[in-house]
């Protein structure tokens, strides 16, 4: 049997290595992920004992250094190359890697990804893509989220194509494409906008349905939203500040409230942790750099060892569906 090779940053994260470790372990262990081999990225054979210790051996290490913190500018992480992150991303430009994930510096890691590792032919711009949750537990799409500040809106349809492909990843058959705008009319937008609008209308392979309004986020109008990287970290950080306010303000009401008022706190407990839950990061295990040559997955930067596995898990199950081939239509 083959080997899906999973390349993991040692160094990422406010928890490395600790969580990183414990996380490759939990993979390690899936019943699901026989074919599975996580070759760390930094680190020196004594910390990896209690992987040793639990009799697991599907795993490697790459010297690396640890020179890569959250100050390093973007274009910085190309002169360190003995980084995890450029090692890594070297790796799967020469298919040593299936994918490689890391909760390090997200600029560096990008950087790295577009320059080291290379675009995909005929994509001028990657983008990150992201999983959200929505109306009757129905997962979507938005990209970018962060990748792109600013955009040509030929930029737009490498995206529609990278959130396209995604969403089929996620089991979303012939996905609804919509592009984020100020309003539904033809004559609403930004001149980019609206040139994006037209040439997404003209691309073949895209289910494209038009202009998608921002209050439209959690309805069920579309299955992929594209949009500028600006504009979509904006609206991603608004949701989850929104979402977390929403949890706290019913709590904080319930505490204050009468004895009826705690009482029905304590019955609806249950069902307050279920949608914390559906609003976890945590479940997604991460983004995707999209575009770039390799499947490259950004974990939050705070995972915790369940978070680090659902990452693998989720670079896993892209490798085996081999996500990067069905980008380009």
């Amino acid at each position: 049997m083959s080997k899906i090779r999973i390349g993991l940053d040692l160094y990422g994260g406010d928890n490395a290595p600790v969580s990183l470790i414990q996380g490759a372990i939990f993979a390690l262990q899936a019943q699901d992920m026989p074919d599975l081999e996580v070759c760390f990225m930094g680190g020196k054979s004594s910390d990896f004992s209690e992987l040793t210790e639990k009799g697991l051996t599907n795993f490697s290490f790459t010297p690396a250094s640890n020179n890569v913190t959250n100050d390093t500018k973007p274009t910085e992480v190309l002169k360190l190359k003995d980084s995890s992150i450029y090692i890594g991303c070297e790796k799967l430009k020469t298919n040593e890697l299936g994918a490689f994930v890391s909760c390090g510096n997200t600029g560096a890691l990008l950087s790295a990804g577009i320059f080291v590792a290379g675009r995909l032919p005929g994509i001028k711009r990657p983008s990150l893509v992201a999983a959200l949750p929505g109306k009757n537990s129905k997962v979507r799409v938005l990209c970018d989220i962060g990748a792109n500040a600013d955009v040509k809106p030929e930029f737009l349809l490498d995206f529609a194509k990278q959130g396209n492909a995604f969403a089929k990843f996620l089991g979303i058959e012939n996905p609804r494409v919509g592009l984020l705008n100020n309003g539904t009319e033809e004559e609403k937008g930004s001149s980019i906008t609206k040139e994006a609008h037209q040439l997404l209308k003209e691309l073949q392979g895209i289910n494209y349905i038009g202009y998608i309004e921002a209050r439209e986020m959690f309805g069920n109008t579309f299955d992929v939203l594209v949009t500028d990287g600006f504009t979509g970290n904006a609206v991603l950080k608004t949701m989850e500040g929104t979402a977390y306010y929403i949890l706290d303000e019913m709590k904080q009401l319930i505490k204050t409230g009468s004895i009826k008022d705690k009482l029905g706190g304590l019955l609806i407990k249950k069902r307050l942790r279920l949608l914390k839950s559906k609003l976890d990061y945590k479940q997604y295990g991460g983004t995707f750099l999209l575009g770039v040559n390799g499947v490259l997955v950004k974990a939050h930067g705070s995972s915790d060892a369940q978070a680090v596995y659902n990452a693998i898990k989720v670079a896993y199950r892209a490798v085996k569906d081999e996500l990067i081939s069905k980008i380009s239509l």
